[in-house]
């Protein structure tokens, strides 16, 4: 590699890094709104984030193709934005008059030894949130962590539901299949006058089956499930051009190859169908990404996705924050990281201010004008953890993706 490049990598990336030393001396700000019971001392927070701080004299550019090969070889840069966009939460939040110290420490994914020996430290004790970035084995001693020193726990990144089980001071922030269907089923109810939807589905997803068929019958629309595998050629059978044709896809293939496969086949049924009417199709968003897709068909049936963040620059907080963005690092966020740790900063620093004690039975706070996606969580067990609820539903439109509902 060459040493002036590395330098120069080394010199950014310290530089970006520098402001951990200066957050984590502890600051104080006199609160403007007078409204707000700050405690004295500011709130600790600790961050583990695979940084690979010690690997950058390893990083080659020779062939400099960071979207492709980062998460082996450009791993520094993996995660970095996570902090940036958090970063740019604190300066907002510290003008609003809150006062954070936070920790970052440089993990690795998956080592739990190392992971154990950061949780050993004294200080550890003292924090009033973690936020880890870590694979499912390192959680798991995370989450032991705090449940035995009753200290909130964020995990930004899974889908997996299990993980607030058994640990009330988890916040799980990816929403669930659960919320997915419920921004889905608010949304055809907002902007349908007649819906008449086909759920198309394998055995495999029964689970979600089940809850679309709850909220459809409870609204009273028509509708029709087909089983894909067995019928596949039977998904026209209750269309009806007196109402509002909605196509709903959950098929999940089990790999990316043949869910590419599926998407393209179901969108050459519809396009091949003579005399069909407007059809609203709500699948997943992996379809955008599918090479093979043919985004003429994406638009032409009017393509629906819930995802819980997008660069969405239809979002007026958004473009605020980006602007700021790029003041700060010259620079566009990567799809989801930078705005996450915008957001989870934004949501937890004033809602941990203001309730304290009380946070964690109410963690709920109005911040939605301050975030770019904001956050509700809910549990049906006082025993375990916190589920986000919100999510976003977006549309094709124009060749472009707008939010639509949430």
């Amino acid at each position: 590699m060459n040493r002036f490049i590395y330098n120069l990598l080394l010199c950014v990336i310290s530089f970006v890094l520098l402001s951990y030393s200066s957050i984590r001396a502890e600051q104080k700000f006199n609160a403007p709104d007078k409204t707000i019971t700050f405690n004295k001392k500011s709130l600790k927070i600790a961050m583990f984030l695979p940084l690979a701080y010690d690997k950058i004299e390893e990083l080659d550019f020779t062939k400099f193709n960071i979207e492709e090969k980062k998460r082996i070889k450009y791993r520094s840069f993996e995660y970095i934005t996570f902090y940036e966009g958090a970063r740019i939460a604190l300066e907002r939040l510290e003008a609003e008059g809150y006062a954070v110290s936070l920790y970052v420490y440089d993990v690795a994914e998956d080592d739990v030894n190392q992971i154990k020996n950061l949780l050993s430290q004294p200080e550890m004790k003292t924090m009033d949130l973690i936020i880890p970035l870590v694979f499912q084995k390192s959680f798991s001693v995370i989450s032991e962590f705090s449940t035995l020193n009753k200290i909130p726990l964020v995990n930004p990144m899974s889908s997996n539901s299990s993980i607030i089980i058994d640990n009330p001071y988890v916040f799980k922030i990816q929403p669930s299949d659960v919320a997915d269907i419920e921004t889905t089923l608010r949304y055809i109810k907002a902007n349908f006058q007649n819906p008449n939807i086909t759920l198309i589905f394998t055995p495999s997803d029964k689970k979600i089956v089940d809850m679309y068929q709850k909220g459809i019958e409870r609204e009273g629309w028509s509708w029709i499930g087909i089983d894909y595998n067995k019928y596949s050629k039977r998904i026209f059978e209750k269309v009806d051009s007196s109402k509002d044709n909605i196509f709903i896809s959950v098929v999940d293939k089990g790999n990316y190859k043949m869910n590419e496969a599926y998407a393209n086949t179901l969108l050459s049924q519809l396009n091949n169908k003579k005399n069909l009417p407007q059809i609203n199709l709500i699948a997943q968003y992996s379809w955008l990404d599918f090479p093979s897709i043919d985004l003429s068909l994406i638009q032409k049936f009017n393509f629906h996705f819930s995802l819980s963040y997008l660069n969405d620059y239809t979002n007026a907080n958004f473009v605020d924050f980006i602007k700021q963005y790029r003041n700060h690092f010259r620079q566009e966020p990567d799809k989801i990281y930078a705005a996450l740790g915008y957001d989870i900063m934004m949501f937890f620093v004033p809602a941990l201010t203001q309730k304290r004690e009380k946070f964690i039975n109410e963690p709920n706070v109005e911040r939605s004008k301050y975030m770019i996606n904001s956050f509700f969580f809910d549990r049906n067990d006082p025993k375990d953890g916190w589920q986000n609820r919100r999510t976003v539903l977006y549309k094709i439109n124009d060749y472009k993706i707008i939010s639509v509902g949430r």
